[in-house]
């Protein structure tokens, strides 16, 4: 892999992760980079498997747009599916009370 084609595959994978996350019924992770990650993980597997399977994808700077497109929404969807799981939810602070005073 050329490293080009590392940055154009970064650069897809952040703005598809903005996109399918913006889409789905949820919100952006905190985490800026996780937006990237699932649809890099996606772009990567789909460029290993889909690209045997359409023979009709049309490729630009050495990835396969449509391969990137589908992998990259599955990724973000089983990333969603697992954290829809998860139920995650922030734990609630606690105020402090001030002491009773017993004089």
């Amino acid at each position: 892999m050329e490293f080009g084609t590392f940055l154009l595959m970064l650069a897809l994978a952040y703005s598809f992760g903005v996109l399918w996350y913006d889409l789905l019924p949820g919100r952006l992770p905190e985490r800026v980079w996780r937006v990237a990650a699932y649809p890099f993980l996606g772009i990567w597997a789909g460029e290993l498997l889909l690209t045997r399977v359409l023979t009709f994808d049309p490729e630009f700077g050495g990835l396969h747009l449509i391969s990137a497109t589908i992998g990259s929404l599955v990724a973000v969807i089983v990333d969603w599916i697992i954290s829809q799981a998860r139920h995650p939810s922030l734990v609630p602070q606690f105020e402090t009370q001030p002491e009773a005073r017993t004089a």
